[in-house]
């Protein structure tokens, strides 16, 4: 004991130091070229106890991808040892127009006292920044216009009309927004169109009525071009003729 007539048994405090580190990487599994929605990324977690007494019950959680609880394998880690897990996330149209997915995870042991040690993800053991995926954006737009003629169809006169109709597509892999038509033989009515979302085909909001002239008759058509204008979620424009 401590002392002559003390036999309680002797106590030697060993000092504790419970800690963990987490790394995170995202690795995009799409088209290299144009994400597209349901794309994966693939989500590589690794822990590591990083302290000096055993960690169990450790896990992951991940708000902006929705993981929760999620156990590394083995999800008891002895000093040093080291437990991973993998998580498939799919990306969404939202992902896209950003252009990338960046999130924070966080590893959760428990220590032998009951205590809880965390470490936010990082690239390495002590940088915590976000993980940066990044999505390749290919934003694009298609133009259709066509011209009817409105007159008698066996002899043109001055004054008769053509309608013109415009077709827009968003061809690409981003929403576009502030999507207008311009044409300089005409004054274009309607738009701009707020917001046009990949695959998405206006055909309804642009048109156009031009009466032809003389020299037109003479010519015997008329000839024109217009142009489309759209803005990328970047702030980039994107056209068609």
């Amino acid at each position: 004991g401590t002392t002559n007539d003390n036999d309680t048994p002797t106590t030697t405090d060993l000092p504790q130091n419970p800690d963990i580190a987490l790394v995170k990487t995202g690795a995009y599994q799409g088209n290299p070229s144009a994400a597209e929605v349901g794309d994966k990324i693939l989500y590589t977690f690794t822990v590591t106890n990083t302290g000096n007494v055993t960690l169990t019950g450790v896990k992951i959680d991940d708000a902006t991808i929705g993981v929760s609880n999620l156990a590394v394998t083995p999800s008891t880690l002895l000093p040093s040892g080291v437990g991973t897990v993998t998580y498939l996330y799919s990306i969404t149209q939202s992902d896209i127009n950003l252009g990338y997915v960046e999130n924070s995870a966080l590893a959760t042991g428990a220590d032998p006292k009951g205590g809880t040690v965390t470490d936010t993800s990082g690239t390495t053991n002590d940088n915590d920044t976000p993980t940066t995926t990044d999505l390749p954006q290919n934003p694009d737009i298609a133009l259709v216009k066509t011209g009817t003629y409105q007159g008698n169809p066996s002899a043109a006169v001055v004054g008769d009309q053509i309608l013109y109709t415009f077709t827009v597509t968003n061809t690409g892999n981003v929403t576009l927004t502030n999507v207008t038509i311009s044409d300089p033989k005409v004054t274009v009515s309607g738009g701009p169109i707020a917001s046009l979302a990949p695959g998405a085909v206006n055909s309804t909001t642009f048109t156009a009525i031009y009466e032809i002239t003389q020299s037109d008759i003479n010519l015997g058509y008329v000839e024109n071009s217009a142009l489309a204008t759209g803005a990328d979620p970047k702030g980039g424009t994107v056209t068609d003729t």
